[in-house]
């Protein structure tokens, strides 16, 4: 894997492009170490352990500084289910996959030194847990911040903090208020998962 993916690199600088213009693509594969997170439901509590996160991402550049960028991310898990007592429910049937589908917007801030480039980016989209039958694909988005730095005219590493959530709701929790009644309110089951990443960015040319 090692080889092909520098056969790949030295493949794509012979194709190298000078700098960002309107209408480049770039082709990003990431890699990253995402940190744990629990989801709390009505009566038990998943963990969701932490793990290597991988993917690609296709990056449209709509002008030097700004682009589009379609991305697949995956991290292999496992997600062990406990009651509030410590007590396993789905121990040895605990190993899933995070996914995330995402559609984002990019903004790079020039520097004096054209091959440093911060960047800041959004991306909405959805995502899912596999493994888990009863999880379907729900609302997703995540935020990034670092920085690309131009290796070579053709080939970028990007370095970056990454937050990431998918929105969901469990069951629900009971109020019960003086005077009124009670209140049905949907628990929270989102995951909220935070890491530290790079990518390698092959940029061609328009």
């Amino acid at each position: 894997m090692k080889k092909l993916v520098l056969i790949a690199g030295i493949f794509l600088c012979a194709f190298g492009a000078k700098a960002q213009n309107q209408g480049d693509i770039s082709l990003d594969l990431y890699g990253g170490y995402t940190f744990q997170d629990k989801i709390y439901a009505d009566a038990a509590y998943v963990a969701v352990k932490d793990a290597f996160q991988y993917g690609a991402g296709i990056e449209f550049y709509a002008r030097s500084t700004k682009s589009i960028e379609l991305k697949y991310l995956r991290m292999d898990t496992k997600t062990p289910i406990y009651r509030f007592n410590e007590t396993q429910l789905n121990s040895g049937d605990d190993s899933s996959a995070i996914n995330y589908v995402l559609i984002a917007g990019n903004n790079y801030f020039p520097t004096g030194n054209p091959k440093v480039l911060p960047f800041a980016g959004l991306g909405l989209g959805v995502g899912w847990a596999s493994g888990d039958q009863s999880t379907s694909a729900r609302f997703a988005w995540d935020l990034k911040a670092g920085v690309k730095i131009k290796t070579s005219d053709s080939v970028s590493l990007k370095l970056q903090a990454y937050f990431q959530t998918i929105w969901a709701s469990y069951g629900s929790d009971a109020v019960f208020y003086p005077g009124y009644g009670t209140v049905y309110y949907p628990s929270d089951a989102s995951l909220y998962q935070f890491g530290l990443g790079a990518a390698i960015s092959f940029d061609f040319k328009h």
